[in-house]
């Protein structure tokens, strides 16, 4: 395969970002394009200047054009289990945004199809492709924080506080979305926990709440009521016995997008957060003497993963080894559906009874 042809699905606000990147890919080059508003099918397909045969109205119609090598998906919730079955049954590869889907029974039956015919796969968990993040699973995988004894994850963002005057959009909208926060920002914290640690959740406890129960209609201005939660926490054990601390919020005056990881071990603590994802603090003991030292390391910008150029990679052959496989966001919507369950029913919720209905 000497051009990668990417179909993208979705021309909303993410869709320029991941032009903007396969753009820089070389070797890549987007063939086709998928919205349902036709304004915005003809606008960004003039500017890449894709043929009229290869704008499409309709998802299906874009997984099946002849001239797609590799569909990437960038839609809200209620279109991904579709999307991933489509893309399974046509043995089309995908790159698709987190969540996995929107409800954990959809995710369950893309997965029972998936292990039919499984299909070259990376589901877009962002915040692994940080370089500091990146250099903390370093830091993790080497042994120098030594055991890890608990952890406290935050995702805090402030666009739905009060101040911001914020309508009722489709991120609030049950139908459309799920959860709220939880499986918006939530999903993320699950899968960096994880994914830097090496570890995996096994149960939890947890508390959901809707801060803001109403906002206004942007059309009509009328109140409509929000039914997802806009704040979450819940208390993880993990596989190793370590114990993890998460939070997330869309009320956080002040937090434009704060997404925060200290990971705390026998031997030393790090901390890592995207309001410098250049810049990890570790801090250690003094060797041969009492007291501790507090590092602040410059991460290269060379650390950062590309997904995109990976997705590429992928498509030719290539493994990816970095990037959350299909299963992984199964493992993670099962999370994500813990938390819930667990707020509901005030108890522990065992991840693993969630994995072995659909796994087995």
């Amino acid at each position: 395969m000497n051009e990668v042809k990417i179909g993208l699905i979705g021309l909303g606000g993410m869709a320029s970002w991941h032009i903007q990147k396969f753009g820089e890919v070389a070797g890549v080059r987007i063939t086709a394009l998928c919205d349902v508003n036709p304004a915005a099918l003809q606008t960004e397909s003039d500017k890449l200047g894709i043929a009229d045969a290869h704008r499409h109205l309709s998802f299906q119609a874009l997984i099946d054009d002849a001239e797609v090598d590799g569909v990437v998906s960038v839609t809200p919730n209620n279109t991904h289990a579709e999307i991933l079955k489509a893309c399974i049954l046509a043995g089309k590869p995908l790159f698709a945004e987190k969540p996995l889907t929107r409800t954990y029974g959809e995710a369950a039956e893309v997965l029972v199809l998936y292990q039919q015919r499984p299909i070259p796969c990376m589901i877009n968990f962002s915040y692994r492709n940080g370089p500091a993040f990146q250099y903390a699973k370093q830091i993790v995988q080497s042994g120098k924080l030594g055991r890890i004894n608990h952890l406290f994850v935050q995702y805090l963002q402030e666009w739905g506080a009060p101040p911001s005057n914020t309508p009722f959009v489709w991120r609030f909208d049950e139908r459309i979305t799920g959860t709220g926060t939880l499986g918006d920002l939530g999903s993320h914290m699950i899968d960096l926990a994880q994914y830097v640690t090496g570890d995996d959740i096994t149960e939890l406890q947890a508390m959901l709440a809707t801060i803001i129960p109403q906002r206004p209609d942007p059309g009509t201005g009328e109140p409509r009521s929000v039914h997802v939660d806009d704040f979450a926490c819940f208390n993880a054990r993990f596989a190793s016995g370590a114990i993890g601390v998460f939070q997330t919020s869309r009320n956080a005056v002040g937090s434009g997008n704060q997404h925060d990881i200290s990971i705390y071990g026998d031997l030393g603590t790090l901390h890592a957060s995207t309001l410098n994802d250049g810049e990890l603090i570790w801090i250690h003991p003094k060797e041969g003497e009492p007291g501790t030292v507090t590092e602040t390391v410059t991460v290269q910008e060379t650390g950062r993963l590309n997904p995109w150029r990976s997705f590429a990679g992928l498509l030719k052959g290539e493994p990816a080894p970095e990037f959350a496989t299909l299963e992984e966001g199964f493992r993670n919507q099962a999370v994500l559906e813990a938390v819930v369950r667990a707020s509901q029913s005030g108890s522990v919720v065992s991840v693993a009874s969630l994995l072995s209905v659909s796994m087995d």
